[in-house]
């Protein structure tokens, strides 16, 4: 499996797992989503990733995270989803990166459907009654 299919693999995991997290007792996505995931990663990893493109990963997953649960008016889900395209584009090296192209719609539209489920869930607890 190339990087480009185990990328795609990678996202529509993910979106599997945010899927089963906003309806649950549907295993079915959260499964697939899972495994998906875990097979995109692991061919990822096989492709030998550059340091850069972990530390822009995980840069990104902590922006995310900290958009959750602080109200930063959408500057971290933003910063996260740029920190997410290069650091997918710069993962693995010549001659058999992620094209840019590829990545840069979907990592757009990860970071979009991100930034509204953080902003749900904002706005969820803060409605939530004692």
């Amino acid at each position: 499996m190339g990087p480009n299919t185990a990328f795609c693999f990678v996202i529509f995991g993910v979106l599997g797992i945010y899927y089963e997290f906003i309806w649950p007792r549907r295993i079915l996505p959260g499964i697939c989503g899972a495994a998906a995931a875990v097979t995109g990663g692991y061919f990822l990893w096989h492709a030998s990733p550059t340091p850069f493109g972990l530390e822009l990963l995980a840069a990104a997953m902590a922006l995310f995270v900290l958009d959750a649960f602080v109200e930063t008016f959408y500057i971290a889900g933003t910063v996260a989803t740029i920190a997410q395209t290069v650091g997918f584009i710069k993962l693995i090296l010549s001659p058999h990166e992620i094209r840019p192209l590829l990545a840069i719609p979907w990592c757009i539209a990860f970071g979009v459907i991100t930034i509204a489920l953080n902003w749900a869930s904002r706005r969820a607890r803060r409605n939530k009654l004692p």
